[in-house]
């Protein structure tokens, strides 16, 4: 379990410092790594849930997130907190294929939806290993904002440490007027064009973080129904030249969904190749697990070059199939496919077999 253990009496100084930081007029002149102070192993961005416990119970606490679907938000979630899902910060509107980032607008209007201010503190967390949190921590400092931070292995730790749920609705406070700074540049977003740079040069590596079957383009189950891609894409396959490590393997999904020893994590790049002296470029199928690679290696690990790329396979994908513009390199076999596809064919129950 990766954890750091903080004195009650030092969280609360923590918080108090936090909440006199929260009270400046003008945030802009105080430093980013200040923003939260409250950390885990010197990340500003990943509270522990006794951090956040205390933040959230605090005079002023601050404005929550669950970055989950609504029914499992409904079954219960932290007191106080208020719900987003993936669609509510897509760009739905230029491009003609999902999973890309809402635009900078988009955001501020849904933040200010929410009742933030441009000064505002934000709590994040999810429901599977900080996945969903990590895709949305990366968007909002992308932009800019960096009072934010993400509850460390989010829902299931704060359960585990027997803290409540509630299946309240939390009310809006009134509309905000949330603004990200101006002239902020963004150095951790790779584009389409950068990937394919990379595909060229060696001295780049480019992570696949998907599941094993996603990177080895085979045919598998969603739900009843035999896929031989995830729904969304355009094709199987991978990025050629691609790198696989399972973005899972960073959290503990068998316990409490907190991030794995700095030990385990180093072993399980290193031993592949990836250190901190090369530029990285991660990629999945619509940047959401790969976000959460880049913060492992960016934030936790300290890697200085990490970048992710935001349209991932979906774009890839669609600009391969549509513009003949992305190569795909494949892993598996036409012959190999076909016994697999049988394969779930004969294990499917008779109803749902064609």
């Amino acid at each position: 379990m990766y954890s750091t253990k903080f004195s009650p009496l030092l969280i609360v100084l923590y918080a108090t410092l936090l909440l006199l930081v929260g009270c400046r007029e003008d945030f802009t002149e105080i430093p980013s790594d200040i923003a939260v102070i409250a950390t885990v192993n010197d990340s500003p961005h990943l509270l522990s849930v006794e951090e956040a416990s205390v933040l959230l119970n605090s005079p002023s606490p601050p404005l929550l997130i669950e970055i989950s679907k609504p029914e499992k938000f409904a079954q219960g979630h932290i007191p106080g907190a208020v719900n987003l899902w993936r669609p509510d910060y897509e760009d739905k509107a230029n491009y003609p294929y999902g999973g890309i980032r809402a635009t900078k607008e988009e955001m501020t209007g849904l933040l200010s939806g929410l009742g933030a201010q441009t000064d505002s503190l934000i709590i994040i967390y999810c429901t599977k290993g900080s996945v969903d949190a990590a895709r949305f921590l990366w968007i909002m400092r992308g932009y800019g904002h960096q009072r934010i931070a993400m509850i460390n292995g989010g829902k299931a730790a704060w359960q585990q440490a027997k803290l409540p749920l509630t299946q309240e609705a939390t009310p809006l406070p009134p509309p905000g007027k949330f603004q990200f700074p101006k002239g902020y540049k963004q150095t951790d977003c790779a584009y389409f064009n950068d990937v394919i740079a990379a595909v060229r040069d060696s001295n780049v590596v480019l992570i696949d973080t998907r599941e094993d079957y996603e990177f080895l383009g085979i045919p598998h189950l969603v739900g009843d129904k035999i896929v031989p891609f995830k729904p969304g894409a355009f094709m199987y396959g991978n990025i050629p030249g691609s790198i696989h490590i399972n973005w899972s393997e960073a959290v503990d999904l068998h316990g409490d969904h907190t991030f794995k020893s700095l030990k385990d994590l180093k072993y399980n790049f290193t031993t592949r190749g990836i250190t901190p002296d090369k530029k990285i470029i991660v990629y999945c199928q619509s940047g959401v697990r790969s976000a959460h690679t880049l913060f492992v290696l960016s934030e936790i690990l300290g890697y200085p070059d990490v970048s992710n790329y935001d349209g991932s396979w979906i774009e890839w994908s669609y600009l391969n199939t549509n513009a003949h513009m992305a190569p795909v390199e494949h892993h598996t076999s036409e012959e190999d496919t076909k016994k697999i596809y049988a394969d779930l064919v004969a294990g499917l129950s008779p109803e749902y077999k064609e």
